[in-house]
Parts: C-alpha cells; sequence; structure tokens
C-alpha cells in the first residue's frame, strides 16, 4: 500500500476514533471524568486534571496490520479542606494516643458556684 504524501493525507479525527474505542465507553467515562472534576474546581476552587492515555499496539507480535486500540482515563479532581481532617494527640507511655499531654501537669481547676445571684 503506497503511502500518502502530505497534500494527499486524510486525517481521521480523533473524537471519532475516540467514541469507537470499547463501544464508547472510554469516552463516556471521559465525560463523567469531566464533568465530576468541573464541579469539583468550582466546589473548591483549586485546579484538577483529567489524563488521557492511548496505547496502539499489534494484535500479536509481528501482526501490524491489526491494531489493538486501548486508552486509560485517570481524574484527579481537587478535594475540599474537609478531605484531609486532623487533630493534635498525644503519645502515652504505653503507646495510646491520647488528647491531653501526659509530660504536662494538669492544673487543679474547680467550677465556679452558679447558684448565687449576680450582683451589680
Amino acid at each position: 500500500m503506497p503511502q500518502p504524501t502530505e497534500d494527499d493525507r486524510t486525517v481521521r479525527p480523533f473524537g471519532a476514533i475516540l467514541q469507537e474505542i470499547a463501544a464508547g465507553r472510554l469516552h463516556n467515562r471521559l465525560s463523567e471524568q469531566l464533568a465530576d472534576l468541573t464541579t469539583a474546581v468550582h466546589a473548591t476552587g483549586k485546579k484538577g486534571t483529567v489524563t488521557l492515555t492511548i496505547t496502539v499496539a499489534p494484535i500479536k507480535a509481528g501482526v501490524t496490520d491489526t491494531l489493538v486500540v486501548s486508552g486509560r482515563s485517570v481524574c484527579k479532581a481537587p478535594e475540599g479542606e474537609d478531605a484531609f481532617p486532623s487533630s493534635v494527640f498525644f503519645p502515652d507511655a504505653a503507646g495510646n494516643l491520647t488528647r491531653n499531654d501526659p509530660n504536662q501537669p494538669t492544673l487543679p481547676l474547680r467550677g465556679l458556684d452558679t447558684t448565687r445571684e449576680a450582683t451589680a
């Protein structure tokens, strides 16, 4: 088969091929991921990405007249501040976590008497 020259070469649109990979499932997945990403960016004000990798390989070694075209898409949506909640803890001698520092002395605090009436 002779190779076409640059002048008479017609390139098939990428979108048309994308819609045919895995009967359109890759295209649908990308559409969903882009919508999810848009929602996340709008909600957080942070950027995110959708990455598409297309792999073209011979159907078997040495057979280049038939090719397998596959795709993988990965969405990295930004997460809100509530995605990584944290609190400060202190380890005690037994390796347990506690909210009170075991090395800090505890003050002997007592509550106020609330039964008396306030005076002005």
